[in-house]
């Protein structure tokens, strides 16, 4: 019979599921589980290991060990491709050089030489995301009684002075010539209505990957977003069971281009599947059928700056997130407010889309710098 009662000792978690900790024959651990009845099951698990002598005490427990304790306990709360970037981590930058160490003896010079060797052969950023999961882990461990204080603790992350912000690299806004030019050569490609329709709606390309054809109501002219592309443990893509976060749960309205382009793809689809429509499909299948990813559009995208550079008509390099970048801010200088434009973005803070999205361009500064004239003295 399930044992649905909560255990004494354990709580709810504020992401979801429940933490028990618990002593078995004075050895103090912890279990984690989405619901009551598996809570059951890892306590009895646990409890069985250590009656056996094969669980590792928390004095004893390697870096290593403690790694991949901790990741299992997060499974059930985090998607398929966190869990791959932060075994990839672990295994190309943290394990050679502690992952045998007892997390009791873990020196922070040691993880100074990871943060700096990880800069070295893999870069800045490959080196801050490393110093986060280390932080990750180690406050863990003293969540789990293992450790008093953690030595990663004050550690900070490397700043790359030549490194030029992410609005003018990968978040950036392309230019009306730039969107000629580009579409121009993407006439022919099955893709020129999926980035039509990023550009129109602002959608991330996991979210335009993840649409389908019940998510469209033409009645009251308006597109749920609920679900988003995602990699799995393997770094394949799967549809996700919900948007990138809460607040990426949404609804956008349609206007005139927008329904251009979902009518064309109905007609489409209509067109080819006749009598045996199914409501699941994509909106935008990719040319087997499945679903757009992220690889499906960049390879795209490269390819149609390859063939404008060969008609002398050059692109400077963007990603498929211009898209969404132009969106945003050609709806800040139309004048959307912006907290409307928060909540069609699926953004939970106004601040991220006001710094990262809203791009003033020289032409902006002219005409503020123009409005002051109208002060004389």
């Amino acid at each position: 019979m399930a044992k649905k009662q909560k255990p004494a000792g354990a709580r709810k978690r504020p992401g979801g599921g429940y933490e028990w900790r618990f002593t078995v024959e004075g050895v103090r651990t912890s279990v984690g589980a989405p619901t009551i009845d598996e809570l059951w099951i890892k306590h009895d698990e646990r409890a069985a290991e250590i009656k056996a002598g094969v669980y590792k005490a928390n004095k004893a427990i390697t870096v290593g060990e403690y790694f991949h304790e901790w990741l299992e306990r997060r499974k059930p709360y985090i998607r398929g491709g966190t869990i791959r970037n932060y075994e990839t981590l672990f295994i190309k930058h943290i394990a050679p050089s502690i992952s045998r160490v007892s997390m009791k003896k873990v020196e922070r010079r040691q993880l100074l030489a990871i943060q700096k060797e990880t800069k070295k052969t893999a870069g800045t950023a490959a080196a801050n995301h490393t110093l986060i999961l280390l932080k990750s882990l180690f406050k863990a461990a003293i969540d789990d009684d293992i450790l008093i204080r953690s030595v990663a603790d004050g550690i900070r992350n490397i700043k790359d002075k030549t490194k030029r912000p992410a609005r003018e690299t990968i978040h950036r806004e392309l230019t009306k010539e730039e969107l000629q030019i580009f579409f121009k050569y993407a006439r022919r490609s099955q893709y020129e209505p999926a980035f039509r329709f990023m550009l129109y709606t602002g959608m991330r390309v996991g979210e335009c990957g993840g649409l389908e054809w019940k998510d469209i109501d033409w009645k009251r002219d308006v597109i749920h977003v609920r679900r988003t592309m995602a990699r799995d443990e393997q770094g394949g893509y799967v549809v996700g069971k919900a948007t990138k976060s809460a607040a990426g749960m949404r609804n956008i309205g349609m206007n005139t281009n927008i329904r251009a382009i979902l009518t064309s793809q109905w007609e489409l689809y209509t067109g080819t599947h006749g009598k045996m429509v199914k409501l699941s499909d994509p909106v935008f299948p990719s040319t087997n059928g499945g679903r757009i990813t992220e690889t499906n559009l960049w390879s795209i995208i490269r390819y149609t700056m390859k063939k404008a550079e060969e008609h002398g008509e050059p692109l400077a390099r963007f990603g498929t997130h211009a898209f969404r970048d132009t969106f945003a801010s050609r709806a800040i200088r139309a004048g959307m407010p912006p907290n409307t434009l928060k909540e069609i973005l699926g953004h939970s803070s106004l601040s991220m889309t006001m710094d990262l999205y809203a791009h003033v361009s020289e032409e902006d500064k002219k005409k503020a710098m123009k409005a002051l004239e109208v002060i004389d003295l």
